[in-house]
């Protein structure tokens, strides 16, 4: 990669990181828009569960929810592997696409800002939601399994919801 694109990615990179311009798509059922926590350094340290001492084990995601692309899924494992990304609408989509000199697509536009993947266990209890893959305009309880067997590349924004390093909620964004 060039210098100057080097330095121009790693800008832009801290400059999203340094605003929290990450913004919240909400569920089908609450569509307003809020805002995300921005994803932490990685300097931040895992917790251990003694009362306040860290391990030197980086956190992969901070705890909050976080729009992400589904990359691969292992159900007899209970991991996710997935790509953080960034979720705009509305004006701010419009805004967004035209700095990448893109167009938003139905009021909302999705930007990569890089290509790390990250994977996380998912939580026994995790509640696990899909909607337009399922078939439905409504959110549809699914099985870890069966999310995997309906995900496909390009299959869009999905919300995972992190607590204590395990994915406790995902869910399909839906979009018209």
């Amino acid at each position: 990669m060039r210098p100057a694109r080097i330095i121009a990615a790693v800008t832009l990179t801290v400059a999203v990181i340094a605003t929290g311009s990450y913004l919240a798509l909400s569920s089908s059922s609450d569509r307003a828009a809020a805002p995300v926590a921005s994803v932490p350094p990685v300097s931040l340290k895992a917790p251990t569960g003694d009362g306040g001492a860290t391990s030197s084990e980086p956190v992969v995601l901070a705890d909050g929810r976080h729009p992400v692309l589904l990359k691969t899924i292992d159900a007899g494992r209970g991991t996710v592997t997935f790509d953080l990304v960034q979720v705009y609408r509305d004006e701010e989509a419009t805004r967004e696409a035209a700095k990448d000199h893109l167009e938003a697509d139905n009021d909302s536009y999705t930007r990569n800002i890089n290509p790390r993947l990250r994977t996380l266990p998912v939580g026994a209890g995790a509640t696990i939601t899909a909607n337009q893959l399922a078939g439905s305009n409504q959110d549809i309880p699914v099985t870890l399994a069966k999310l995997s067997s309906l995900t496909r590349a390009g299959s869009g924004v999905f919300w995972i919801t992190v607590r204590g390093g395990q994915i406790v909620q995902v869910a399909e964004q839906w979009s018209p």
